[in-house]
């Protein structure tokens, strides 16, 4: 079977049968909705995928209150049995859409075998119009460490990476650095100056230099679960770089002309700042970035919500 071809006869499927259909939001391919009826489907023949399926709850609110959702799993050879799921395979899915395209041509309604969940609806906040999944428990507060804030969900963040998969958080260091060079060189009649002020971010995992404003952080406990990744390269060494890059961008050469007689001698003379008026100050600051595992791995940015186009084993690009 191929997911995406089963998963656009579904749609087509529940479109006839007058569902509003949604795409879903990583953990499921659809959500389809009629009435007072939600339901959540997965087009799938991955043992992990439905068995995670198969275990949550998914409610839809409704002004009178939250109704669970019915789970449909479309798979011709699943790998595991389920408990709370229809299951249409290959036969089941082939007589469904042949009665569903001749009620849809002759304008009959288009009724679908779907077994109703047998799970109870669980109070909870009304307002919601999507599906979504059951809540896990919040985890424990861990560590206080300097990091840019949290602002996207694992289920955008799934939703953006396009995996159905595990979500896990993590928290990437960055050295935040901050520079000031002082002085200047006077040869003859010219005046090299070497005054700059910079400051930066740089990976503690590859020596990337990263594109945000470090002054936005926030020291805060992070999730207990989440993974903190130590530094792999220490203070010395990000200064050592910084360095090295601020002494190459101010260094410059100067060509000089010298008379003498007739002629005119041209001289080119390189001029560099002295590494004793240059000062660098450094501290470790994180960046949360959520890592979906499924048939792929995919790092979205926890912060922007941008897709990470380097992924973690090679270290971790903020775009």
């Amino acid at each position: 079977m191929i997911p995406r071809r089963a998963r656009d006869v579904v749609q087509w499927i529940f479109k006839a049968a007058s569902y509003e259909v949604d795409d879903g939001d990583g953990a499921v391919d659809l959500s389809a909705f009629r009435g007072d009826e939600c339901v959540v489907i997965l087009c799938s023949e991955d043992a992990d995928e439905i068995q995670e399926f198969d275990r949550l709850k998914y409610r839809f609110s409704l002004d009178s209150g939250p109704v669970l959702c019915k789970k449909l799993l479309v798979s011709f050879t699943p790998p595991v049995p389920v408990q709370s799921c229809t299951v249409w395979g290959e036969r089941e899915l082939t007589e469904t859409l042949g009665h569903a395209i001749g009620d849809y041509i002759q304008g009959r309604d288009v009724n679908l075998p779907l077994s109703a969940s047998a799970e109870t609806a669980v109070p909870r906040a009304a307002g919601l119009t999507h599906a979504e999944q059951e809540p896990k428990p919040e985890p424990e507060p861990g560590i206080e460490i300097p990091h840019l804030p949290v602002t996207i969900t694992a289920a955008r963040a799934q939703a953006t990476s396009g995996i159905k998969g595990t979500a896990a958080l993590r928290f990437i260091p960055y050295w935040s650095y901050r520079a000031e060079s002082h002085g200047e060189k006077i040869y003859k009649s010219h005046i090299i100056s070497f005054e700059r002020e910079e400051s930066g971010v740089m990976s503690a995992i590859n020596g990337m230099k990263g594109d945000f404003n470090a002054e936005i952080t926030e020291t805060k406990a992070v999730p207990g679960d989440a993974d903190i990744l130590p530094p792999k390269l220490t203070k010395n060494e990000i200064k050592e770089r910084v360095l090295s890059s601020l002494i190459e961008e101010l260094s410059q050469t100067v060509r000089i002309s010298q008379c003498e007689g007739d002629a005119i001698f041209y001289e080119d003379r390189s001029f560099s700042p002295d590494p004793q008026n240059i000062s660098i100050s450094s501290e470790i600051v994180y960046v949360p970035v959520w890592q979906i595992r499924g048939s792929r791995i995919a790092e979205i940015n926890a912060f922007t919500g941008d897709l990470l186009e380097i992924p973690m084993d090679d270290g971790v690009e903020v775009l």
